[in-house]
């Protein structure tokens, strides 16, 4: 299952105060202290937009944040577009692993792809602090003890922590300093890092703004994207399958990323890197890899599944849908899988297709993908779009 918003949304809204920014302006009988984090006032306003997020709608705002007067107020002569796609895969400790991907649109909110990003995850609904705490000193120093050892934890590639920006206790939240790709000339730009949390429904907000060194004093624009979302639960006794990879590129790793390493590569699944393709466009140099993981199979005396994938591409045309070829059917059992293979001990069931894409004919296709258990008896099926580009 993957989720993706992406919607544009002017809003409009009065000035707020901006909790977490430090004061700038002093009393005269005040000694003037030492001069602010440019990085802590950058999270404050990220944050500040945030907070403000958490009270409309779901969509894209633009928002100016004023350090000098700590406030935080929608732009509404400013619309960008951006998008949130989500992947889910079942982690350690009853969580469930989404990395996510990220796309904007470049040159409206500053120049530039040198970004602070952060990601919140609040209870679906949840409103924002009637006034965020300020960290003293003696608090900072804590934070930065406690997001240390939360750097530390997971044994797990994909058991993770996130650290405490905000100050606020919530499911997930996380800071970037990142450097966005852009996706193909004058394309989107994009970035891709994860998250971790338990199953269920989340608000889920994205803020962005732009790190230009050269830019003007004055208030920052950031973009904060909102989408409610649904975190599967693959830890329940049920058959399912996690979010359907597409990807033009599957790399097997010597060495496999954890902690925050694997927050810079979150599509490294087991020990292959995979990497996504966001829009489903492939040229005949790319291969087509499609890639799950089945959850809640039966398994019989010898602790093992039958399991067949099949798949079927069409092709679209003017007339309708054509079957293009046919494609192997994959099994999973007894015969197939290693000898020591069982789900108990962690081992993934994956389902895998690998096809190089020169052997479709340019034009657009579905792949039609059936899971079947064959000790239940149950299905599943799911359809993945994709392009192949003319030569």
């Amino acid at each position: 299952m993957r989720q993706t918003t992406r919607i544009t949304w002017l809003a409009t809204g009065l000035a707020v105060a901006l909790g977490l920014a430090p004061a700038y302006a002093q009393k005269k009988d005040e000694k003037a202290g030492p001069p602010a984090d440019p990085k802590q006032v950058l999270i404050s306003a990220i944050v500040g937009a945030t907070n403000e997020a958490m009270k409309g709608e779901a969509g894209t705002t633009v928002f100016n944040a004023d350090p000098a007067t700590r406030s935080v107020a929608a732009d509404p002569a400013t619309k960008v577009e951006m998008t949130l796609g989500i992947d889910y895969l079942k982690a350690s400790d009853n969580k469930i692993y989404a990395p996510f991907t990220v796309t904007i649109q470049p040159d409206v909110i500053g120049k530039g792809a040198n970004f602070g990003a952060y990601i919140r995850l609040a209870p679906k609904g949840a409103q924002p602090p009637a006034a965020p705490p300020v960290l003293d000193e003696k608090a900072r120093k804590e934070k930065e003890k406690q997001d240390k050892k939360n750097k530390k934890k997971g044994k797990e590639a994909q058991d993770l922590a996130g650290q405490s920006v905000s100050g606020v206790e919530y499911p997930w939240e996380d800071y970037y300093d990142l450097t966005a790709t852009p996706r193909g000339p004058g394309g989107p730009l994009t970035f891709s890092r994860p998250f971790s949390v338990a199953a269920g429904e989340y608000d889920a907000y994205v803020a962005v703004t732009v790190k230009d060194p050269a830019a003007a004093a004055g208030p920052l624009k950031v973009a904060v994207h909102k989408a409610t979302i649904t975190v599967p639960n693959y830890w329940a006794d049920t058959f399912q399958i996690s979010s359907v990879f597409v990807a033009n590129k599957v790399t097997p790793l010597a060495e496999v990323p954890t902690g925050e390493a694997q927050k810079l590569k979150p599509y490294v699944i087991g020990n292959l890197e995979v990497s996504p393709t966001v829009d489903g466009k492939f040229t005949k140099a790319d291969e087509l890899s499609v890639f799950f993981i089945i959850y809640g199979v039966a398994l019989g005396d010898d602790k093992k599944p039958d399991v067949t994938i099949e798949w079927q591409p069409y092709k679209k045309g003017p007339l309708g849908e054509a079957k293009f070829r046919g494609v192997a059917p994959q099994k999973l059992n007894s015969e197939t899988l290693p000898p020591g293979f069982d789900v108990a001990q962690g081992h993934q069931l994956v389902g895998s297709l690998n096809v190089p894409v020169e052997v479709f004919e340019p034009g657009d296709y579905r792949l039609a993908i059936k899971v079947t258990d064959n000790k239940t008896g149950k299905s599943l099926t799911h359809d993945v779009a994709f392009t192949v580009a003319g030569s």
